[in-house]
C-alpha cells in the first residue's frame, strides 16, 4: 500500500491535491493508494513517524514508528503559526526515522532547492504553486506513478533473504536485518575469540553467526550496504546518519550506532543515494 500524506499551510491547496490524486484513484482503480494524511499541521506528519514522550525530570523518550511505504507533499514554507518548522526542516526530522519515503516538496519559488541538498534530503520532485491546475494534476499523477513504481519494486517488506551458512542455510525477512560485520578482532583482554573469523548477523532476533566471509554475503545481498570494511548495513534500518569531527555515525532502528571514518561514511551514503535514484529503496 502507498500511504500519501499532504501537507500544506494552504487548506485549499490541501484538499486539491487530496481531490486530484482521490479522482484518479478512482479512476484507475488503484486498490494499492491510500491518502493516509491531509493537513495543514506539520507536527501531525511527524507523529507518524516517531512518537516523543516527555517525563517530569525533563527527559524525553522518542520512539520510531513503524515504516509504510509512503509519497508525501510537503510545503516548504508554513505560515506563521508554524514558523518554528518549515518543509525543509520537517523533512530532514523524517528522515532521521525514514530514508526511503518519497518527498515531493511543493513551492513558490524553487529557491529552496539548495537548502534541500545541503541537508542531504533526496526529494522525488518539486510541484509549483503557480501551475495552472491542469499542470499541476499532471505533475501530481506523475510523481504518484513514479512512487508505485518504486513500491513494486521494493518488495522488501516481505522478501525473504537465504542466509548460507557453510552447509546449512537459514532464512531471514530482510526488513529484519540490521546488518552483518566482520568478526576480526580478539576481545578485551587479548584473549582468543573463540568465534573468531565467523561473520556477526544481526536482526531483530538477536545474534548469530555464519560461516562464510563477509565478501560473500556482500556479493550475494545486493540489498546490504558496504560501509567500511567491517560492515554490510541494511539502510531500510536505519534511523540518522549524521558526521562528528572526521567520523560518520550511523544510527539503527535497534538504538546501536557505529562509527566510522568520513571516507567510508560518504562512501555509504553514495550508495544509498544510487539505490534511491534507482527506485531499490
Amino acid at each position: 500500500m502507498l500511504n500519501v500524506i499532504i501537507c500544506d499551510d494552504n487548506m485549499e491547496m490541501v484538499s486539491s491535491i487530496k481531490k486530484m490524486i482521490e479522482d484518479f484513484k478512482l479512476i484507475n482503480d488503484m486498490q494499492d493508494v491510500n491518502v493516509e494524511l491531509a493537513t495543514t499541521n506539520p507536527d501531525k506528519v511527524l507523529k507518524l513517524f516517531r512518537t516523543k514522550e516527555q517525563y517530569a525530570d525533563g527527559t524525553e523518550k522518542i520512539t520510531p514508528q513503524p515504516l509504510k511505504q509512503r509519497l508525501l507533499f510537503l510545503d516548504i514554507n508554513f505560515g506563521t503559526e508554524f514558523a518554528r518548522l518549515d518543509g525543509i526542516q520537517l523533512a530532514y526530522e523524517i528522515r532521521k526515522y525514514d530514508i526511503s519515503s518519497n518527498i515531493v516538496f511543493v513551492t513558490s519559488s524553487g529557491d529552496e532547492r539548495v537548502d534541500v541538498l545541503n541537508k542531504k534530503i533526496v526529494a522525488l520532485g518539486y510541484l509549483k504553486k503557480s501551475l495552472s491546475d491542469d499542470e499541476l494534476k499532471e505533475k501530481i499523477i506523475d510523481h504518484l506513478e513514479v512512487a508505485r513504481q518504486r513500491m513494486s519494486m521494493s518488495t522488501t517488506s516481505r522478501k525473504m533473504i537465504e542466509i548460507k551458512t557453510g552447509h546449512s542455510k537459514k532464512y531471514v525477512n530482510l526488513s529484519n536485518i540490521y546488518y552483518i560485520k566482520g568478526n576480526d578482532i580478539k576481545d578485551k583482554d587479548h584473549n582468543e575469540n573463540p568465534r573468531l573469523g565467523l561473520t556477526v548477523l544481526c536482526e531483530t532476533n538477536g545474534i548469530s553467526y555464519l560461516k562464510r566471509k563477509l565478501k560473500f554475503y556482500d556479493e550475494e545481498i545486493p540489498e546490504l550496504v558496504r560501509l567500511g570494511r567491517s560492515y554490510l548495513i541494511n539502510p531500510l534500518n536505519v534511523r540518522e546518519t549524521r558526521t562528528s569531527g572526521r567520523k560518520g555515525i550511523i544510527k539503527l532502528a535497534n538504538g546501536e550506532e557505529i562509527s566510522v571514518v568520513r571516507d567510508s561514511f560518504n562512501k555509504y551514503e553514495k550508495l544509498v543515494s544510487e539505490m534511491r535514484t534507482k527506485g531499490l529503496l
